[in-house]
């Protein structure tokens, strides 16, 4: 089953907003490498809140979404009243596109096919309606694998398997996935860096955030495992990094994956 984001519509935009500057340099270097322009048909797979899209309308006179949470549409809706951005919006499902063949010149996707089942047959959908000569773009955060956001999470999802739970998110494990899925078209991406940036990762905020369940693999994660867990990462982490308030510095990309379709 995919994530549906209902339940992180109160906090999502402030949990997952870049700065300005690495948000700007994703809008320009899609519209730059797809050649965007006023007159393009684009679609957004997974709209949400509108927090990549409302940027990319400023780009077309009409830009369409779609996505699986009519609560976080519904924060969308609101932002666009305030403006005269035209974004048409609709929920579907990512898999059961309700477009015809070849009907956009550009389809994108920001994070999303990680969280989708079915996440080939997701991207399939989305290349069906891309024009022949149009793009196909998805997005991808890379951050050092042994970096303490990844290790305190691999620790979390330890100790939740060792109590039974999966916390696999239900779509793609990696860039790698998608690469491979792309190449079985008979189409080749590339990848093309939007920004590379040092950030510091503060391994007590990393646990304040699992505690408070705000991502989405810690959902499935019942209420009574996650205070036994905390205490046990909490220890692990002091172990291996000290003083858990001390920053960490981690080199970070973010990434758009193009594809041309042939």
């Amino acid at each position: 089953m995919s994530i549906v984001f209902d339940r992180a519509v109160e906090y999502y935009d402030q949990t997952r907003a870049m700065p300005p500057e690495r948000h700007r340099a994703m809008i320009d270097a899609l519209v730059r490498e797809t050649g965007m322009n006023e007159n393009s048909r684009v679609l957004e797979v997974g709209i949400g809140t509108g927090r990549i899209g409302m940027s990319v309308a400023e780009q077309v006179q009409r830009l369409f979404g779609i996505d699986l949470s009519l609560e976080m549409m519904g924060v969308l809706r609101r932002k666009l009243a305030d403006t005269e951005l035209n974004i048409s919006i609709a929920q579907a499902d990512a898999g059961k596109l309700p477009f015809g063949d070849e009907a956009f010149d550009v389809v994108y996707a920001v994070h999303v096919y990680h969280l989708v089942a079915g996440w080939q047959q997701a991207m399939r959908a989305a290349r069906r309606v891309v024009k022949r000569g149009g793009y196909f773009v998805t997005s991808f955060h890379k951050r050092e694998e042994d970096s303490p956001n990844a290790r305190i999470r691999e620790q979390l999802r330890a100790f939740a398997n060792g109590r039974g739970i999966e916390t696999k998110r239900p779509g793609t494990q990696s860039e790698e996935e998608i690469l491979d899925e792309i190449k079985s078209w008979g189409d080749e991406p590339r990848i093309v860096v939007c920004s590379a940036w040092t950030e510091s990762e503060i391994p007590e905020k990393i646990l304040e955030e699992m505690d408070r369940q705000i991502f989405s693999e810690t959902w499935v994660i019942p209420r009574a495992v996650m205070d036994e867990a905390i205490p046990r990462l909490r220890a692990w982490a002091v172990e291996t990094y000290g003083d858990l308030s001390k920053p960490i510095n981690v080199a970070s990309e973010t990434r758009w994956l193009v594809t041309k379709k042939l």
